[in-house]
């Protein structure tokens, strides 16, 4: 199995929880019931596990429940599993499936002292009706796919390269040429693979591009489904589809700000809302909305009507990709448009890390890539190059020269390697890895 981190947060949840049950959520194929399964194995002596979505009749059967012991009786019937307290993981898969489970499930954490895990996909207002959220009896947990660390592991990059790259970079002092020329390596196969794990499965297997993108295509398929399937009126279906397939072109335009007119010339914001939001909700796209003003909190600037669209996987957006990407991304061709790559690898690093995603711009500065706001309280100014022409930021030394705001230094993420030129940071497009929002 991939080595994730998801499976140490799980055994923090396991160590420290008194008795709160688990929820992990995330997109569709980022790994939460392989890692579920996988922590199960190591922990616990047997697994109740039920899945709403393969086992049609499971979601009649829980409902029908009359009483926590009867729902013991019925998770056993369906998982065909003696189950014992502290000895048994149950393990609710495909939540989405099933409204009434996350109300019913602190039935469970009340009187039955097991050990519960659930997880799923679609969990977000409109795409899960639950009745209720049982508030108190669930910590939670976001899945992401694979980042760029845990897809060095896989590679069988050895950890204490990495943590060499990282202790220098958090130093601003120059990353030894052998370590960074591997990892800039390593980040260009990450473009083209990206983090889903069937896909870097494939990669690892084969050491090829082909069974890497059927994976990926794969996962396209499978959300545009989704779509289908859970979205009853056929506009609006019609409507988030035109949103998803979109994120490419736009993302590859000079301006990656996403422009309803593409889509069709009488078409607002209004009009898409909530294609966004369902979208955003399913974890299939990172938005990042428009600040006018670099301090916090970011939302009192926030227009929420201009924003960026990312993909939740950069080897899905890669894969979208017309021409020969592939090729052109290995070779590190100029014509291919690297600006729109990196900065979504980037928005998934920094979101997957911890961190909302928000960009920069006014008329009179102009644009940042990403301004981020850290638990302390504090604001990050991030640039992402793609070109040797790197240390050209405009907008970056316009908003560090304005009185107004307190910001003293940015950051700068390039191919190049660390250096500090006043109080801009360059750091190699590798350490977005390395920031994260955590108290």
């Amino acid at each position: 199995m991939l080595k994730r981190k998801a499976y140490d947060a799980i055994a923090r949840w396991k160590a420290e929880k008194t008795t709160q049950g688990l929820l992990v959520m995330g997109a569709r194929q980022v790994g939460k019931t392989t890692t579920i399964r996988a922590f199960a194995r190591d922990h616990f002596a047997s697994v109740a596990e039920v899945n709403f979505y393969q086992n049609v009749s499971a979601v009649e059967t829980v409902n029908g429940a009359k009483n926590a012991d009867d729902l013991v009786l019925r998770i056993s019937a369906l998982s065909r599993t003696e189950m014992k307290p502290g000895e048994t993981l149950i393990f609710l898969d495909e939540v989405q499936e099933c409204a009434d489970v996350l109300t019913l499930v602190k039935f469970l954490i009340e009187g039955t002292g097991f050990d519960i895990i659930l997880s799923g996909s679609l969990l977000g207002l409109d795409a899960f009706p639950a009745r209720s959220l049982p508030v108190g009896y669930l910590q939670t947990l976001e899945m992401f796919p694979l980042d760029f660390e845990e897809f060095c592991w896989a590679r069988s990059v050895p950890p204490a390269v990495f943590a060499q790259a990282q202790a220098a970079c958090a130093e601003v002092e120059p990353v030894p040429d052998y370590i960074h020329d591997l990892l800039i390596d390593e980040f260009y196969k990450y473009l083209l693979v990206g983090g889903m794990p069937d896909a870097v499965q494939a990669f690892i297997d084969e050491g090829t591009l082909v069974k890497t993108r059927n994976a990926q295509r794969a996962i396209v398929d499978l959300y545009e489904y989704d779509i289908v399937k859970y979205v009853a009126d056929k506009t609006e279906a019609r409507q988030i589809e035109l949103v998803y397939e979109a994120v490419p072109v736009q993302l590859n335009a000079p301006n990656k700000r996403f422009k309803y007119t593409r889509l069709g010339k009488n078409l607002r914001f209004a009009n898409l809302e909530t294609a966004f939001d369902w979208l955003e909700s399913a974890g299939i796209v990172l938005p990042a909305p428009k600040v006018t003003e670099p301090v916090f909190p970011l939302k009192l600037s926030m227009d929420a009507s201009a924003f960026k669209l990312y993909f939740n996987d950069v080897g899905l957006l890669t894969s979208q990709l017309m021409g020969d990407v592939d090729v052109g991304i290995l070779n590190r061709r100029s014509a291919i448009n690297f600006g729109s790559v990196f900065e979504n690898v980037a928005a998934q690093e920094f979101r997957a890390h911890g961190f909302d995603l928000f960009y920069y711009q006014t008329r009179t500065v102009g644009e940042i890539d990403f301004v981020l706001q850290t638990q302390a309280g504090n604001v990050l100014l991030c640039e992402i190059k793609s070109g040797k022409d790197y240390r050209r930021h405009s907008a970056l030394n316009n908003l560090l020269k304005t009185k107004n705001y307190d910001i003293n230094a940015a950051l700068v993420f390039c191919e190049g390697n660390c250096e500090r030129k006043g109080n801009v940071s360059y750091l190699p497009i590798y350490a977005l890895d390395f920031y994260r929002n955590e108290e």
